[in-house]
């Protein structure tokens, strides 16, 4: 089992995507970083105010004020929002179907070794690869702000966003075993990016029901909250982590089944 996930770290070494990936936090953490002054705006808050709700809720409560505290939380609800749920289906699709897409499969489905191992090998690798992006985008939103001379730095700050960050991509990386069932069944890179972009539109479409926060997807903006709809931080009860649960477990065992009845010919 150890060399296996060994052999999956190797491969990492001479691939771009976990260079791809990082780009993918540091252009998103940027466009994170330049909407909240542009929202830090009096008169565009006085606006925001005006519409009531959630909205004018928000602005009381000084959410999109340029703040350690506010620029830090853009950081965890860019990571726990609709890009995370893509970024982690791109990395997940990759690990899972790069063998099929680059004729490698062959290979691999042949080596005499239990496919199940593959199977946790890489679900390894790809719990290492999504908590060090939310590390990378924590540190990339971190050195923005500094560099904007913001001011209020304080170390627990930082540590509390990172910890928001690891818990809000928990419930993601339980959905992924799912996005890697379709990248096997797919045999390669578009199914698995369909479903995800197909599940990130449901969770959006969800976000003001009652059933969001019962929507694995989902129970990262109820965790850590979001500023655009804006959705404010509360509880996730213990049936929400035990869906995702079960959507884990779900997609560990197509994922199995699928990949020992897979044949060498892809």
């Amino acid at each position: 089992m150890m060399r296996m996930i060994a052999a999956e770290f190797f491969k990492l070494k001479r691939s771009r995507m976990p260079l791809w990936s990082g780009l993918i936090v540091l252009v998103a953490a940027g466009l994170g970083l330049a909407v909240l002054p542009v929202l830090g705006d009096p008169k565009i808050q006085a606006e925001m105010a005006k519409s009531g709700g959630v909205f004018a809720q928000a602005v009381a409560a000084g959410m999109y004020q340029p703040s350690w505290t506010n620029y830090l939380r853009i950081g965890v609800q860019g990571m726990s929002g609709s890009w995370g749920i893509l970024t982690f289906g791109l990395v997940t699709a990759y690990l899972f179907g790069r063998e099929f897409k680059e004729g490698a499969a062959k290979t691999m489905l042949t080596l005499p070794i239990r496919r199940e191992y593959v199977v946790v090998a890489k679900l390894l690798v790809l719990a290492v690869w999504v908590f060090a992006l939310g590390l990378l985008s924590v540190l990339l939103t971190s050195v923005a702000t500094a560099a904007l001379g913001v001011s209020g730095f304080t170390w627990a700050a930082v540590l509390t966003s990172l910890g928001e960050t690891m818990t809000a991509i928990a419930p993601l990386y339980l959905t992924l075993p799912l996005v890697a069932w379709f990248a096997v069944r797919g045999r390669g890179y578009l199914q698995p990016m369909l479903y995800s972009l197909g599940v990130m539109m449901v969770g959006n479409a969800l976000v003001q029901t009652s059933a969001s926060r019962f929507f694995p997807w989902n129970m990262p903006l109820h965790l850590v909250g979001a500023s655009w709809y804006p959705v404010s931080p509360s509880p996730v009860v213990a049936g929400s982590w035990a869906v995702a649960a079960g959507v884990f477990a779900v997609g560990v065992a197509a994922l199995m089944w699928q990949i020992d009845h897979a044949d060498s010919t892809g």
